[in-house]
């Protein structure tokens, strides 16, 4: 499948055990292309949010709570999503691969968000995922890429992906950012092939 599903959330805090989901966004990845995108506000029953992490991602929590629906229709939202986006994959019986920048964060709120709803983590979600970080650092090590385009502000800024400052930190700003870097990195590495190629004949 070469169809992806590249998420992001903004969360209370870096412990899917105590801290609170707050946003969610998904973005339909296809051949380099965006075929959908959706951003759900999450409003937990407690929060539990840390200065740190509403410093960084700028959440008004008074101002949120005024958007932010439950946990189960969050996730309910979720899956009607990915049900229209991949009807034709879901039908054939395939699994959505998830994608993300330090992916295994997102699917660990991810699985909160399930676990809050009163859910098991959707079977429609494939236990395979796609890390673009683990991925700029084997490019790196590889020599296609400078160590200062491992992070990924640096590799925003090495490979020409632009982001709004207030979209920084939002979950489908980051979200649409890390679908960009997908596309800029497949180029990447599409583009020695030739090169690749005549030195395995050699």
């Amino acid at each position: 499948m070469t169809k992806l599903l590249v998420i992001d959330t903004e969360t209370g805090g870096v412990d899917p055990d105590r801290h609170s989901i707050l946003s969610l966004a998904a973005v339909v990845w296809e051949d380099g292309e965006i075929h959908g995108e959706v951003e759900i506000l999450v409003a937990e029953r407690d929060l539990v949010v840390t200065a740190r992490a509403l410093e960084i991602n700028r959440i008004d929590l008074v101002a949120h709570s005024r958007q932010a629906i439950a946990p189960r229709e969050a996730l309910a939202l979720l899956q009607e999503f990915v049900a229209k986006h991949y009807r034709q994959e879901l039908a054939a019986g395939e699994q959505v691969v998830i994608a993300g920048h330090n992916v295994g964060f997102d699917v660990g709120f991810l699985k909160r968000l399930c676990r809050i709803a009163g859910a098991e983590f959707p079977s429609a979600f494939s236990h395979r995922v796609l890390d673009t970080a683990s991925v700029l650092r084997f490019l790196s090590l590889a020599g296609l890429l400078p160590a200062a385009a491992v992070a990924s502000s640096g590799a925003f800024d090495y490979l020409g992906i632009s982001i709004q400052a207030e979209k920084r930190h939002s979950a489908l700003g980051d979200a649409r950012a890390t679908a960009d870097l997908l596309t800029r990195l497949v180029e990447l590495v599409a583009s020695p092939r030739d090169r690749l190629q005549t030195n395995f004949a050699a």
